[in-house]
């Protein structure tokens, strides 16, 4: 009996099955941070504006029904798609009981009018505190609800709020007529992206406001982003980025800028990052403003630091009612 194999049969052991590598625990930790890091980019990149926007709805917010010992009347604008965009205007030295008043006339007698850009949250109700500070200083207070905000249509966005801002100055000045330089623009907030830029917007076509006043305001919505979301791409993502960085170096009204000095949210090296981009002195010559709250975190710069507040606004608006001061 022979010991070679047959015709055709291999001379060696049959091969093992096929196999595949299996990876290693730490290439599948590292595929598996992937794919959690690329859901958490899709899910902001999907719900950014539901993240970034917070608005308050209500049926009706007739200014009848503002808690303010000061006359409040309601104020209409149509955006510039044809929506109908709400507001009020709270008149300086003006009491509720004296309703109704021709606010036209009211707002040509040479007070300060403030036009405030509110914060990602709430709507107009929430902000009496602002316009009873204005009243009892001397100046005339404007404020709208951004669109989706309040009882007002429409859906919040970057783009639209900067639309609205314009379309609420022109109203102040071609319809309200009240001039240029008796108007401060007050930004709270996510609010001073609208008002940084509007301002910039003005100078660059040589209308300058009376003033800016920017409280608890970040250098750009996507330093803010990082702060919060420090592992994720937000720059590669997000579309309403609020670069008031780049826009408050064209502002020549006069800068105001009131920060925390223990914010959460915004934190204070953010908003240094701003006040640094200001620059240095207005047209006519005042120095930009800084005031550092030390005891207010976001959201009490009104509680906890008032008194500092009131002071540092009251000074300020002095620079608009004192044409000598510009």
């Amino acid at each position: 009996m022979s010991d070679l194999p047959p015709m055709g049969a291999s001379s060696g052991p049959p091969p093992p099955p096929h196999s595949r590598k299996v990876p290693s625990l730490a290439w599948r930790c590292f595929v598996s941070f992937l794919r959690i890091g690329l859901l958490l980019l899709i899910m902001l990149a999907w719900f950014q504006r539901s993240l970034i926007y917070h608005p308050a709805k209500s049926q009706s917010l007739k200014a009848g029904g503002a808690q303010l010992p000061q006359a409040v009347v309601d104020v209409t604008v149509k955006s510039h798609d044809g929506l109908t965009l709400n507001g009020w205007i709270a008149l300086s030295g003006q009491k509720k009981s004296a309703l109704p008043v021709d606010t036209k006339k009211l707002l040509s007698q040479g007070h300060p009018l403030v036009i405030v850009f509110s914060g990602n949250a709430g709507n107009r109700a929430n902000r009496t505190h602002l316009l009873y500070t204005f009243g009892v200083l001397g100046a005339d207070a404007m404020i709208f609800d951004y669109r989706g905000y309040g009882d007002n249509p429409g859906k919040p966005s970057e783009a639209n709020f900067l639309r609205d801002a314009r379309v609420i100055w022109n109203h102040a000045t071609k319809e309200l007529h009240v001039p240029a330089r008796r108007i401060v623009l007050y930004g709270e907030s996510l609010g001073a992206g609208s008002a940084v830029q509007l301002a910039g917007d003005l100078c660059r076509e040589g209308i300058e406001p009376g003033g800016l006043v920017v409280q608890s305001s970040f250098n750009s919505l996507v330093d803010a982003g990082r702060h919060h979301f420090p592992i994720l791409p937000v720059g590669l993502v997000l579309i309403d980025r609020f670069e008031s960085e780049r826009h408050i170096a064209c502002v020549k009204c006069p800068i105001l800028q009131l920060h925390g000095s223990r914010d959460q949210i915004v934190p204070l090296r953010l908003g240094q990052k701003l006040f640094e981009a200001a620059p240095a002195k207005s047209s006519g010559g005042i120095a930009k403003q800084q005031l550092i709250l030390p005891n207010a975190d976001h959201n009490d710069v009104y509680g906890v630091d008032r008194p500092l507040v009131v002071d540092a606004l009251k000074k300020f608006l002095k620079t608009v009612s004192t044409p000598t001061a510009r």
